[in-house]
Order: structure tokens, then sequence, then C-alpha cells
């Protein structure tokens, strides 16, 4: 019978977790049972409404929500008031309640409107008690967030606090029902604000590291993101090229080319571009240009999110020209952070080569001490920049053979990391020809 109960299959909480799904719709077969044994506990009309909404099917239980939410949610609140201590109970009926309040914004309303004083607290202290199934945490941690966040005040802002603090300690929060509750406090922005203050951008940090390859992780943590680039404190955090947040954000899309990550990864793409250069430097020097030309050529459906695709792809094309400067390759050489950037390109060596022989080819002899580094990336690209330089300068292989560098090149060339093999062995080849291709 149960399994034709939906309303709470429907709730976040049961993401990949069939197994819970199943012990809920087996627990919950004896639920009526368990409210006849629970006495005076509760009222007369919380079990006839309990049993009504309980035997319908989902689009039964909707029109009863149309019909009679307020008694629906009378009975749910006079539940959790009283029989909070029914474990089965309560992973039935908090799933229940996320389902409905997630699903249906005019019945959200209506439940706040429901709500009696005692019943937060209720879920604040539900989330603290030993025992009960992880969903049943998650969807009670998901409600009050979503009460208390349209609430505000300084009540709001401490939960924020309490809750970012209690990850990974006191409450058990799934990681993949951290962002979907955290997506709540950031549509307000003082709640924002609070969130970045509280560490929110480490912990979005290391969901998306963590989980660049899930669909629903990295959804909902560029959700995340997305709302947070509506809020000025967290542009500098965009800024940051060591947070990396821009960088986490393209390595999602290009793990994952979904239609939905797309369209809110280039929905944080937009704002950002409008507001920020240091963004703008930072997308070009991810390869989001190269990404934009592949998604553009591909089979997308979505005309706004095409547009906005193309509306990124033009800001960053102006400014192309722009960041593949000397001067930025300068710092990036200076602050041993090389990138596959537009300054290592075949067409900026060109342009620039004559400029590395100032100081002595100073920039190549750093060039060349990068080579001993144990950074992989480093090591890849200073090889491929070594023999862009050779392949362009007319005494390029006399200057490398000077410092060394070549001999450094070809150890390099037996290295176990494939990218750096690739380049040493290709920087090799241009060495050996010196005018290869010019």
């Amino acid at each position: 019978m149960f399994k034709q109960r939906r309303y709470f299959c429907q709730s976040i909480t049961f993401y990949q977790r069939e197994q819970y799904l199943n012990k809920v719709m087996k627990d919950c077969e004896d639920c009526f049972k368990q409210l006849d044994q629970h006495g005076k506990s509760i009222k007369r009309d919380t079990k006839d409404m309990f049993i009504k909404f309980t035997q319908g099917k989902l689009q039964e239980q909707k029109k009863l929500l149309e019909t009679d939410s307020v008694g629906v949610f009378s009975m749910i609140l006079d539940i959790i008031e009283n029989l909070i201590h029914d474990k089965p109970l309560m992973s039935y009926i908090l799933t229940t309640i996320e389902a409905i309040i997630s699903d249906n914004q005019r019945l959200f309303k209506q439940f706040m409107r429901a709500l009696t004083p005692q019943v937060l607290p209720k879920l604040k202290q539900f989330l603290f008690l030993d025992g009960y199934d992880p969903m049943a945490y998650e969807a009670a941690a998901k409600i009050a967030t979503m009460i208390i966040a349209e609430e505000g005040g300084n009540d709001a802002k401490e939960w924020v606090i309490l809750f970012l603090g209690g990850i990974g300690n006191k409450l058990k929060i799934a990681d993949f029902m951290i962002m979907p509750i955290c997506v709540h406090f950031l549509k307000h922005e003082e709640l924002a604000i609070q969130f970045i203050k509280s560490g929110g951008i480490k912990i979005i940090t290391n969901l998306l590291s963590k989980y660049s390859t899930d669909l629903q992780i990295a959804y909902y943590t560029i959700l995340a993101l997305w709302l947070l680039s509506f809020t000025t404190e967290s542009i500098s955090l965009f800024n940051d090229p060591t947070i990396g947040l821009i960088r986490l954000i393209i390595e999602s899309v290009q793990k994952i080319s979904r239609e939905k990550i797309l369209r809110v990864s280039f929905a944080c793409f937009r704002n950002l571009v409008d507001i920020s250069p240091q963004c703008i430097e930072l997308m070009v020097d991810n390869g989001l240009i190269k990404v934009v030309d592949l998604l553009l050529k591909g089979n997308l459906k979505d005309q706004d999110l095409i547009d906005d695709i193309k509306y990124v792809g033009e800001i960053l094309e102006k400014n192309m020209k722009i960041l593949t400067s000397f001067e930025k390759y300068v710092k990036e050489l200076n602050a041993q952070n090389l990138t596959w950037s537009p300054v290592h390109t075949e067409k900026f060596w060109k342009e620039n080569v004559k400029k590395f022989e100032e100081n002595d080819f100073l920039l190549i002899r750093k060039l060349a001490e990068i080579l001993k580094s144990n950074n992989n990336q480093n090591v890849a690209v200073a090889c491929y920049d070594l023999g862009e330089f050779c392949r362009f300068h007319p005494f390029g292989k006399v200057v490398l053979e000077q410092l060394n560098a070549k001999q450094e090149i070809m150890t390099q060339a037996r290295n176990n990391d494939q990218q750096i093999r690739e380049h040493a062995l290709l920087s090799l080849q241009k060495i050996m020809l010196h005018n290869w291709q010019v």
C-alpha cells in the first residue's frame, strides 16, 4: 500500500539513497498502528488527517493540499510537537514536509503561517538527537534553514554560524546535502555576507575539488556561487587565483557538460565579467575561451544559455589581446605560477621573443631554473616555452645549451608525469631542428 505514496519520495534527501527510501516505505507500513498506540498524545483530527493524507497517491495529496492545506499542516505540526521520539514516523513526516515546501513556494508560505512557536525550537533540537535516519536530520536542517532564512534578522545570522560550524562535527549532514541547504542563506544578502564571514567559501572549494564530476553536488555548489556573485563582498574572493573559484567552475564545466551545469555556470560568469576585470583575466587564463568555442560548436538547445555563452565569449575575446602581454608573462614567471594561459602560445612567442634578450636572457634563466621545480605544471609549461624560445630566436639553441637547459629538458623527457614527458619531447624536437616551422 505505502509504495503508492509519492510526496516524501520526492525529497532531495533520498538522492542516491534507494535503500533508505525503501526502508522508510517499509517502516511506515506500521505508521497507522503506531499512531493509534500514541493515544492521547495527539489530536483525533491529526489521526484522521494523517490517514487521509498518507493513503492518497501523489496527485491526491496535492489536491488535498490545495483544498485543505491548513488541515494537512496542522496534522504535521502536531506530530512534530508531540511525537518527535517516534523515529520511523519522523523520517516520513520530515521528508514529506521538505518535499512539499521545496516543490511549491505558495505552500511554503502557508506552512510558515501555520507554524506554532514550538516547532522551530523542536527542529533545531532534533538535529542534535541521536539514532534517527540521516535523511531525517537533513530534511529537518533544510526545513529549519528555509524558515529561518525567510524570517531573517540576527537569529538567521546566528543560524548560519551554527550550521556551518556544525558541518562535519555535531550536525549529521551528508556532503551532497550541504549546498541544497546553504543556497537558502544565499538568497538573502545579509546572510550571504555572514556565510562568507563564517568560512562558507572554504566549504564550497572543498566540495567542488572533491566532487567535480558529481552532477548534483557540482550543480548546487555552482548555484551557490552564482547567488554569491550578486554580493559585492564576494568579488574579491572570485578575483583571488589562490582560492581558485573561477578555475573550479571551469573544471566542472569541462567534466560535466550537462545543460543544467552550463546554465548556472555561465549565469555566474556573466555576472562576473560585467564587474570584474580580474575575473575576466582568470577566465582567459584557465582556458574558458576554448570551452566557449567547443560549446558553441555543439548542439545546445537553450537559447538563453547560448546567449550567455556568446556574451561571455565576446567579452573574453575583447580582453584577450590585453591579457597576452609581455608584462603578464613576467608577472606569472616571477610568481612561479605558470598556467596554460594565452602567454604560452605560438602567437605570443613569435611577437615577443626578442624581449627575452634583456638582462642577458634573465627570464630564460628563470625558466631554466623552473625545470627543476617539483610543480608538474610549472615544469611542463617551462618545457613548452623553452621550445618556443628556441624555435623563434635565431640563437635560441646556443642560449639553451649555455644554460644547460637542453640537458635538463632531456632529463624531463623521462619524467613519470605524462604531460611533462610530452612537452619535454616536443621541446627537444624544436631544439634539435632549431628553425622548426618558423
